[in-house]
């Protein structure tokens, strides 16, 4: 059960996530575990967890000035912190021991159940110590024993550790998360038998590309978290190629790199992101480069993900670039209509938000090319429905969305203006679309005339349906769910749509 200064620790630890790169508190930060609280005298002493001595010696060096301040505010001035190293059977062991040894003088002990991290190759036992025995204000990575070495209250086996590296990955990206479409197809279904055999098949290295936003991270995640749901004790590592590279010069500068490359050489699966940072980078790659060989020759898997295509990744030694393509790059393109609506509705089901036809479209039209941006817009309307209690109707959406969508055309281009583009790109009169005849080539192109007014203009439904020949505000919506029925299951009209939509901003940004 979560107690109070354990869920005092972990906002002070949110508060620092806020302010740092996130990949570095995923690295660093996250995996450090509150373990228990005892009485130390005058003050408190907090047992905090971390997977590897180079992950202690790590944290302890970069972040202990914030744990030091972080503790106390949490358990109150003076108090000290200490690290063991461990994995889930340690924490316990310490939850266990903690409570037999101090009775009484605890003042709190909790242990949380999530496993952030792996354990660490190297235990560290645990001494038998009074309370008297932690120093007042103390900052040392190991509690100081100022009495004689007491026996260790309980041992475990380095081989009955899982691993000495922290495990990142993100568990809200799934392969279930991930939408299917014909932009990431390719990606998606190695990523699935990559999953299922991590370093058997012959996408190894799998090399994921493409653009930013486009849900190359995610897919990472999604074969990482695979794997270690089917193979639990599978050593699985995410990190940036800057995560590397800061972990391999911290090893340098600190005469590690024995430990450094042995911790690496432990994983069964290499997940690392960014790689076109390596350019440039000549003793990052060269490391990376006797990684690579080593873990491709034990048959580990090997994930990468780049911004673009191993060839146009400048700075890369050819013998790196050509290990790079021995196994299959698949790249990922920008998301399609259909596929950025399927998002769209994806998230407003898992988040029960009843989002109308309309909105979904304006949303779907109007960000495009990157999925963490229409993920982005999703968030901010979910957010801002939460505080203001509006219904989310088209109004509200724009509003809510102003500064993230492109507003020159919507603001800039008038009804008569899209409806005599229309009836030009359809080679008919604009009067035509006025008229009231009911031939179906005059109503598909009235249609699309309204449905692109509803999407560019502020204009009401009442008033874009008087636009258009005195029509009423019904008119304009049964066009306009015509028009989505149409998008639906006819790509050939889809691309007419996506012509007109760019014929209209082109003669925008000329007027």
């Amino acid at each position: 059960m979560e107690r109070p200064l354990e869920r005092s620790w972990l906002q002070q630890k949110t508060e620092l996530a806020s302010k740092i790169p996130a990949q570095q508190f995923q690295t660093w930060l996250q995996p450090v575990q509150f373990v228990s609280c005892t009485d130390a005298g005058n003050a408190v002493h907090v047992t905090l967890s971390v997977p590897s001595e180079f992950h202690r010696d790590w944290v302890d060096r970069e972040y202990g000035s914030f744990i030091q301040s972080s503790v106390e505010k949490s358990a109150g001035v003076g108090a000290s912190y200490s690290f063991i190293i461990a994995n889930d059977q340690v924490v316990e062991a310490v939850h266990e021991n903690a409570a037999r040894l101090y009775g009484s003088n605890a003042v709190e002990q909790s242990y949380s159940g999530s496993n952030s991290f792996t354990g660490s190759g190297v235990a560290e036992s645990m001494r038998n110590k009074t309370a008297s025995n932690y120093p007042s204000n103390s900052r040392s990575v190991e509690p100081k024993n100022q009495g004689p070495a007491q026996t260790p209250l309980f041992s475990i086996r380095p081989e009955t550790l899982p691993g000495a590296l922290p495990r990142t990955l993100n568990p809200k990206y799934t392969f279930d998360s991930f939408i299917e479409a014909d932009c990431n197809r390719l990606a998606r279904s190695a990523g699935v038998a990559v999953s299922n055999r991590p370093g058997e098949t012959s996408f190894n290295p799998f090399l994921i590309y493409g653009k930013v936003g486009l849900g190359k991270t995610h897919l990472a995640h999604a074969i990482g978290n695979h794997i270690v749901g089917q193979h639990p004790r599978a050593q699985v590592l995410y990190l940036t190629s800057e995560a590397f590279t800061n972990c391999f010069v911290h090893a340098i500068q600190n005469n590690t790199l024995a430990e450094f490359t042995h911790s690496f050489r432990q994983i069964d699966v290499l997940i690392v992101d960014d790689i076109q940072f390596f350019g440039g980078k000549e003793k990052t790659q060269e490391q990376f480069f006797h990684l690579f060989n080593d873990l491709h020759q034990r048959g580990k898997q090997i994930i990468l993900c780049a911004d673009r295509s191993p060839a146009e990744i400048a700075g890369i030694e050819e013998r790196l670039l050509s290990r790079f393509r021995w196994g299959l790059s698949a790249d990922v393109q920008p998301p399609d209509l259909e596929t950025r609506t399927a998002i769209l509705r994806k998230h407003a089901l898992d988040n029960g938000l009843d989002l109308s036809g309309e909105v979904i479209d304006y949303i779907a039209y109007n960000v495009k090319d990157n999925i963490r941006l229409l993920e982005g817009a999703f968030n901010r309307l979910l957010a801002t429905q939460q505080i203001t209690k509006r219904p989310i109707d088209l109004a509200f959406v724009q509003e809510a969305l102003q500064d993230l969508i492109d507003n020159r055309t919507r603001k800039s281009i008038s009804a008569s203006q899209i409806r005599d583009i229309v009836a030009e790109y359809y080679t008919m009169s604009p009067d035509l679309l006025i008229g009231k005849s009911r031939k179906r080539p005059i109503v598909d192109a009235r249609q699309v005339a309204m449905h692109f007014c509803k999407l560019m203009t502020q204009h009401s439904l009442e008033a874009i349906g008087r636009r258009f020949g005195g029509r009423d505000h019904s008119t304009v919506i049964h066009a306009c769910k015509a028009i989505q029925a149409r998008i639906d299951t006819d790509p050939r009209f889809v691309e007419d749509l996506g012509r007109i939509d760019q014929i209209l901003k082109n003669r925008v940004l000329h007027n």
